[in-house]
């Protein structure tokens, strides 16, 4: 029975990408909300500047870096696998090790950033993350003496700061659980690989005979 396996080929290929592309919008969405609070902290009642202390983005840094990181190891894969020159489709070997070195370091750093993230989370109300602080007040209104102060200086962006928060951390949570599949995509490829060329051979074999 002969094996084409071309299409295992495309679906690592797509299963990569919507990591790469999904990191990007994770990274663009965590960067953001840090970026706002950075901004707004000092100033912006809402964000209680005279008790700094009440706030952690170490779980925002993380899932930064873990988006970084998911970007980078997949672009590399995706530039070596769909780079022609590199012939990597007919070195199945080298490919699946590939695929495994890239996919494995990100896996972990998803899960990692994934429980720290939701361990912050849950410190709440002692300790705050953003999405925590965002959720909880993104429908509170101000005092009625409040209600011509600046968009700068209000609750107004909360809302989307929340689902944005939400997005980052499902998000990631979204890449590991396709990062697991790759896992075993990678696998069912070499496998696929090694019977097509074992399969291939055996016709050469005959031909010749």
């Amino acid at each position: 029975m002969k094996i084409n396996p071309a299409p295992l080929h495309l679906a690592q290929s797509i299963i990569i990408g919507l990591c790469t592309a999904l990191s990007v919008a994770v990274l663009g969405c965590a960067a953001h909300t840090l970026d706002v609070f950075n901004k707004q902290q000092t100033s912006n009642p809402w964000w209680l500047p005279l008790w700094p202390q009440h706030f952690t983005t170490a779980g925002t840094k993380a899932l930064i870096g873990s988006a970084v990181s998911v970007l980078i190891l997949s672009t590399v894969f995706l530039v070596f696998a769909l780079v022609p020159k590199l012939n990597l489709a007919n070195r199945p070997t080298l490919r699946a090790l590939l695929a495994i070195g890239t996919t494995l370091p990100s896996a972990l750093v998803t899960l990692v950033t994934i429980i720290y993230a939701h361990i912050l989370n849950h410190d709440s109300p002692e300790l705050d993350t953003i999405q925590t602080w965002t959720c909880k007040y993104k429908n509170s209104r101000p005092m009625d003496q409040d209600i011509s102060m600046p968009s700068n200086m209000g609750n107004g962006s909360f809302g989307s700061l929340c689902h944005q928060s939400k997005f980052a951390l499902y998000g990631t949570l979204t890449v590991f659980l396709l990062l697991v599949g790759s896992f075993g995509i990678t696998t069912l490829t070499w496998l696929a690989d090694k019977w097509a060329a074992r399969s291939n051979r055996k016709e050469v074999e005959m031909t010749g005979q």
